[in-house]
């Protein structure tokens, strides 16, 4: 997974996120996980801000903790990961 540490919005273009798949670890502090360029992590938050407030993730759509975690549990039973 490629990761990307210590950047600023200038330096990270949306070109480039378009069709980023990996972390990028802002100089705030905020750490985001991307899948083609879409915020997305199924075995965590897709963003966590420096403040430690979290939001999960996936495929681009906002979910809470519990929905992050069903979709975890339903492809580890589906054998998936």
């Amino acid at each position: 997974m490629k990761k990307i540490t210590g950047v600023d919005w200038l330096e990270f273009s949306f070109k480039e996120q378009k069709n980023f798949t990996g972390i990028v670890k802002w100089h705030s502090g905020r750490k985001e996980f991307f899948t083609n360029g879409l915020f997305h992590r199924i075995d965590g938050p897709a963003v966590i801000r420096a403040d430690r407030f979290v939001e999960y993730w996936i495929n681009g759509k906002l979910v809470s903790r519990e929905a992050q975690e069903l979709y975890y549990s339903l492809l580890k039973l589906k054998g998936l990961l």
